[in-house]
């Protein structure tokens, strides 16, 4: 019986794996269980893969909504005030945004691509994936990522892109600048 259930649990897992659908922890320990030839997870995730591909190529194309469109292109379009004028943002003109984590803020500097990130002192930035390489200048206080490495005010730090960021926190409050770059 608890055979089945494990079979069943890994089924579940390697089709949603496959429709890119699992939690960023999930989906670490199934590609370790993956790496380490697990055969049963090799087998359930090749199935489904070959489903989830043939889906794919079969799903109809449906033009997105205008609104979408704009909202996306304006994401992905290179920044035009750097061709232009200098952009200088006063320390108001952007207000402080709870980032969704306890004790976390964002200020937004240059769109999505340039914040200010301050963290209270216990805060703790959860688990993230990186999809562009992320420049990091601590500016105050520290903050120390899961393998113990702590970066001090003047530090910088360089991401690359692609891959997931283990949660990071701060014991003593920090204030950092983080730079998105291709």
């Amino acid at each position: 019986m608890k055979r089945n259930a494990e079979t069943r649990e890994c089924s579940t897992t390697a089709a949603l794996y496959a429709l890119g659908a699992l939690p960023a922890e999930s989906k670490v320990q199934f590609e370790q269980r993956l790496a380490s030839g697990c055969p049963l997870c090799t087998a359930w995730y090749s199935e489904y893969a070959e489903v989830a591909d043939q889906l794919a190529a079969t799903a109809p194309t449906i033009a997105p909504d205008t609104s979408v469109r704009a909202r996306l292109l304006e994401c992905i379009a290179p920044d035009s005030s750097a061709k232009s004028e200098m952009k200088l943002m006063r320390a108001g003109d952007s207000p402080w945004i709870a980032f969704g984590a306890p004790g976390i803020e964002v200020r937004p500097l240059l769109g999505k691509r340039t914040l200010l990130v301050r963290m209270q002192p216990g805060a703790v930035l959860p688990e993230h994936e990186h999809r562009q390489v992320e420049q990091c200048y601590v500016l105050e206080g520290s903050v120390t990522d899961s393998n113990g490495v702590t970066a001090y005010a003047g530090d910088f730090v360089c991401m690359p892109a692609n891959i997931t960021h283990r949660p990071i926190h701060t014991d003593t409050g920090c204030l950092f600048l983080i730079a998105y770059t291709s």
